[in-house]
């Protein structure tokens, strides 16, 4: 480091005794060198070459400013460093698709021969449960519209007597859940349905032998 520097200080110091002689020199009146430039075109004067020697070679002491230099700022680095993307976020685990509640096949009972009035029970409810026309269920146990039935009475289901022919058979929509009220059985709630057997609810609720009814508890209608 100390030579360049002695080299440096070499260099301006020759390069100062030059520019006083040329000066002395053009002090003077050069002699007529005749109608002919002293210079060709395209060459450089003999100051113009002698600055650029000086400035190439005070280049070539100093010392290389590669990569690996500490201290001086690489060319073109002026200016903030440049700023890191952030990576983006892991991908999130997907949470499983939670499965959808469906209902459970409604069991398909059998249509007896005969049925017995339950309390709340009356012959069109009993046609509806069963998808029969309430017409011909009338007619096979001798009743009219008019006619009054009690709990413990016995209909004759007739065979063959046609669908359910006198409005929806569905009165409420389901399966959903029922809050018991007083004096209900699973049978009255089953014509409240109109569509569903009251064995149905005895199989979904886990009701069997001799059960009652909770007034204000729910049960399960499907």
């Amino acid at each position: 480091m100390k030579n360049h520097r002695v080299l440096i200080i070499f260099v301006v110091v020759l390069l100062a005794l030059t520019l006083v002689a040329c000066e002395r020199k053009a002090s003077t009146p050069p002699p007529d060198e005749g109608p002919f430039p002293t210079t060709v075109d395209g060459t450089q004067e003999p100051m113009d070459e002698l600055s650029m020697i000086a400035t190439q070679t005070a280049q070539a002491a100093m010392p290389d400013s590669g990569e690996g230099d500490t201290g001086e700022e690489a060319p073109g680095g002026g200016g903030e460093p440049p700023t890191a993307t952030p990576a983006p976020p892991p991908d999130q685990p997907q949470q499983p698709e939670q499965p959808q509640p469906t209902a459970a096949p409604v069991q398909d009972y059998p249509v007896p021969d005969q049925y017995t009035l339950q309390k709340g029970e009356f012959p069109y409810c009993i046609a509806r449960r069963f998808d029969i026309s309430p017409g011909a269920l009338l007619a096979a146990n001798g009743l009219t519209n008019g006619s009054i039935t009690h709990p413990g009475q016995t209909l004759t289901i007739p065979k063959n007597a046609g669908p359910f022919d006198a409005g929806p058979r569905a009165l409420r929509s389901h399966p959903t859940t029922y809050t018991i009220q007083a004096g209900d059985t699973v049978y009255s709630i089953a014509c409240l349905f109109g569509d569903v057997d009251p064995r149905a609810i005895e199989d979904a609720n886990g009701l069997e032998g001799a059960y009652t009814l909770p007034v204000g508890g729910t049960l399960h209608i499907p």
